[in-house]
């Protein structure tokens, strides 16, 4: 019934990661699916793609922050 109610309102979307700047990971509150921001900053579902995307982006971010 909530991914119905998504169809037809749209998602209700919060934030739930906001790393940095170029990474922000968002959930829909109804039906708890994961969105994120790809690098022309439209959003799009958290795939496999993308969740291995973000990690890589994440660890690089971290490397050069230790430098």
């Amino acid at each position: 019934m909530k991914n119905v109610k998504c169809k037809f309102r749209g998602h209700n979307i919060v934030a739930k990661h906001n790393t940095n700047i170029m990474l922000k990971e968002f959930e829909c509150i109804e039906c708890k699916q994961e969105f994120t921001t790809d690098g022309y900053g439209r959003m799009v579902k958290l795939t496999s793609y993308w969740k291995e995307n973000n990690l890589l982006f994440k660890q690089y971010f971290k490397q050069r922050a230790a430098v």
